[in-house]
């Protein structure tokens, strides 16, 4: 029997088995089932722990402590994106009556502008058969609920659409010491690359091995599965401004200077866990988990090494610095917020009084895959608890300015 490779991806991987010098052998078809993958982020910044491009997922890795590296590694640190298939023959998916029997978990990892996995699956010498793929980012090989953030996948033997359970950080922005907590990931699902119609994302269901490549239905050698991942997590302060009310700014002209010197944020009644199911149509589809920790709370402090001098145009607090978290509120429970506080000093140029600024900024639980900046207004949405305006002026009224005790 002729033996041959096909695939630029099983080439790269029969070569990176030095050990194992057999050639791989195709079935009748002369195929395998590969895949490329792009990411549908229109915003190129999430928070931290988001991919590192908008195009290629190739940002995720994973160091031997359990945090994540810095991107760059070589492709057997990188994690890349796990893939469920489900083979029906010449029946069509039905959710309820099929496992994942042809892919189980099955890692995909970049390797230059390829991307590989072992062992190569090939497609079925009936081309009329059906295989349904799902997929999930990043790949977690065990998941389990020990600090991680991806805690559970469904059985290999489980019927019905593959889910991936997801538990909030509980260091979010890596602050932890400890070695097996996990820093937020941006979970992320695959669906069905369709340029230019965001309103019909859809799993790759009853693909057959002619419809694989949507554009060239009848080249067998360049059918890819191509999979659009989207985030299924929300994310909020990803971008955090302050500046003053145009009213503010008027009476305190020429009378005294406020800086900022401290952000405080209270994320609370979040949902502490949820079940994505990756059999999505256009949002991430979010199923309860029903547990005693049903809501967290989560505090980012950010210590100004400068003070911010407050003016009239919008200043960046802090970038980069986001929370994920799952748009999800669990029956019973109270919808999530943020209580943000803002301590700032005001000098008037004979004296200094420090002073607190507070507000509360409602989560959005319909914002799948986007992200929410904050945006801070003193005066507005900010009530200033310590510093009192008269309706008088600096010339006029003595006590414009004033600290309550």
């Amino acid at each position: 029997m002729k033996k041959y490779l096909t695939m630029i991806a099983a080439a790269m991987l029969t070569a990176a088995c030095s050990n194992d010098k057999e050639e791989m052998v195709t079935p009748a078809t002369g195929d395998a089932v590969s895949f490329a993958a792009f990411a549908d982020d229109g915003d190129a910044t999430r928070a931290k722990g988001e991919i590192n491009t908008t195009t290629i997922l190739k940002g995720w890795t994973w160091d031997l402590t359990g945090h994540a590296a810095p991107a760059g590694g070589n492709v057997t640190d990188l994690r890349g994106f796990g893939v469920f298939g489900c083979y029906t023959g010449k029946l069509t998916y039905e959710n309820t009556t099929v496992a994942p029997d042809f892919m189980y978990n099955q890692q995909v990892k970049p390797d230059g502008d390829d991307w590989v996995y072992v062992p190569v699956k090939y497609w079925p010498n009936e081309k009329s058969d059906y295989i349904s793929f799902f997929g999930y980012a990043p790949y977690e090989a065990e998941p389990q609920d020990d600090g991680r953030c991806i805690i559970d996948i469904s059985g290999n033997y489980a019927q019905g659409d593959p889910w991936i359970n997801y538990r909030l950080s509980v260091d979010p922005w890596g602050l932890d010491t400890d070695p097996s907590t996990e820093s937020q990931v941006d979970l992320m699902y695959a669906t069905k690359f369709v340029a230019g119609t965001p309103d019909k994302y859809l799993p790759w269901l009853n693909v057959q091995h002619y419809d694989a490549n949507q554009q060239n239905k009848d080249v067998y050698s360049d059918s890819k599965i191509k999979l659009t991942f989207r985030h299924a997590l929300a994310c909020v302060g990803d971008a955090i401004d302050i500046k003053a009310s145009d009213e503010l700014m008027t009476k305190i002209n020429g009378y005294c200077d406020i800086t900022i010197n401290k952000l405080t944020i209270t994320y609370k009644n979040l949902t502490t866990k949820a079940r994505l199911v990756l059999n999505c149509n256009g949002t991430a589809n979010w199923k309860e988990i029903i547990s005693g920790e049903l809501t967290t709370s989560r505090t980012y402090v950010k210590e100004l090494d400068t003070p911010l001098a407050l003016s009239a145009t919008e200043q960046t607090i802090s970038e980069g610095d986001g929370l994920f978290y799952i748009p999800l509120q669990i029956k019973g429970t109270e919808a999530a917020y943020a209580d943000i506080a803002v301590d700032y000093t005001v000098d008037n140029g004979v004296s200094t009084y420090n002073g607190t600024a507070k507000g509360k900024f409602d989560l959005d639980y319909n914002l799948e895959g986007k992200k929410q900046a904050i945006h801070l207004v003193l005066n507005k949405n900010l009530s200033l608890e310590h510093l009192v305006l008269s309706l008088g002026s600096p010339a006029t009224d003595p006590s414009f300015s004033r600290i309550m005790k």
